[in-house]
């Protein structure tokens, strides 16, 4: 045998041999991919939440409420009167489309006059925003040829004197946050999350696993408290991630000039709670974790899909009701939805204590599994002492 085939077999079986290599190679693209399968089995963003404005309160305005909740894009959550109201809904998140009937819609398309409805449509999402011009204006038009074909067929006239009665109702739309429909200003930022969370966490998972692997860690846990251990480990992969969010989002905003509305201030706020909450999930990782690879192992297996569960690009709502469990569970997913809170809608303080208070959750819950681990590892470090003492 050969020394290249002698490599090569003595290499395949250390593939198989190693439960960890196994995993890597072969379990975990399964899971990945089961999991993204899931992820767009609704193959289209559906049940976006709508609110109705009926300032015209006639049959068919009540027609075109019903033809939009019909559609299986939008569901009607609000009927409301005014235009203001509307708003309202969207700028707070309870509405990502708003469909304004205006007053005289049916008296105007009675009397053959130009007729149309608006759509107002949460542009901080381009899945949702795309879907939702394409769909309403097929529901519009589908209503608006139904009325034409109803006076056509009372007039009898199908001929070119049929053709003078056409009136149709035109379709118009507006995009609110991101009206040009840029990718820069929706996709940069989600990635500019993505990679952030994804060196913090490799960073911070291998802090103990080092000093497991180089055999002090028996040492560090036998003279030192957790909190001591917690804050000396914690406090300087904290200051780099805080440079790293002000340098990234400097680079974003100053850099390549991407527009951008709210506060700065509450962008470092969103971002801290942000850098906390994962700091303290991948202490806990590497804490747990016998050795360096089986805290990388961990830590990707949490970061690598964390983009595309966080409903930053396909919308929570359009998942399946597991799969958008395990994106709620995720650090990632309460950043992301924060800056696109003050960066793209340019909102305040209000519309992020919710995100902020998940985070902060987060972090405390990182650190009690640390904590818990803590305590068991003592445990097991003081009864192995007396026995090296003996030996």
């Amino acid at each position: 045998m050969s020394n290249l085939s002698r490599l090569f077999w003595e290499e395949w079986r250390r593939i198989f041999t190693n439960k960890t290599i196994v995993t890597v190679m072969f379990a975990v693209p399964v899971i990945y991919l089961t999991l993204f399968g899931f992820l767009y089995s609704e193959k289209k963003v559906t049940e976006i939440p709508t609110v109705v404005v009926d300032a015209d309160q006639t049959e068919l305005s009540r027609e075109l409420s019903r033809a939009f909740d019909a559609d299986q894009t939008f569901r009607v959550t609000h009927i409301v009167n005014t235009e203001t109201q509307a708003m309202d809904l969207i700028d707070q998140g309870k509405a990502a489309v708003a469909v304004i009937i205006p007053d005289h819609l049916e008296m105007d398309v009675k009397a053959g006059r130009d007729a149309s409805v608006l759509t107002v449509i949460d542009g901080s999402n381009m899945m949702i925003s795309n879907t939702a011009v394409r769909a309403a204006n097929t529901v519009t038009k589908t209503v608006s040829a139904g009325v034409t074909l109803k006076k056509l067929e009372a007039h009898g006239g199908w001929g070119e004197e049929g053709m003078k009665l056409y009136t149709g109702i035109d379709y118009r739309y507006r995009v609110l946050y991101n009206p040009t429909f840029s990718y820069m200003s929706f996709m940069v930022f989600g990635l500019a999350g993505t990679v952030m969370q994804q060196v913090l966490f490799l960073g911070i998972a291998l802090s103990v696993t080092q000093q497991k692997e180089a055999g002090t860690w028996r040492e560090t846990l036998a003279e030192n408290s957790f909190w001591a251990i917690a804050i000396s480990k914690l406090l300087p992969y904290f200051l780099v991630a805080t440079f790293n969010l002000v340098l990234t989002f400097a680079i974003l905003l100053k850099g390549f000039g991407i527009p951008y509305y709210g506060s700065t201030a509450h962008l470092l706020l969103i971002g801290t709670a942000f850098n906390l909450a994962v700091l303290a999930i991948g202490f806990a990782i590497s804490f747990y974790s016998k050795d360096q690879l089986q805290a990388t192992q961990a830590a990707m297996m949490i970061a690598v899909p964390s983009f595309m569960l966080s409903g930053y690009t396909w919308p929570l709502m359009s998942m399946p009701p597991v799969i958008a469990a395990i994106g709620k569970s995720l650090p990632l997913t309460y950043f992301l939805d924060g800056v696109r809170e003050v960066l793209t809608k340019g909102h305040g303080l209000s519309h992020i204590t919710y995100q902020v208070s998940v985070l902060l959750f987060m972090t405390l819950l990182g650190l009690f599994a640390a904590y818990l681990t803590y305590l068991v590892q003592s445990k097991k470090a003081a009864a192995a002492a007396p026995e090296t003492t003996n030996a």
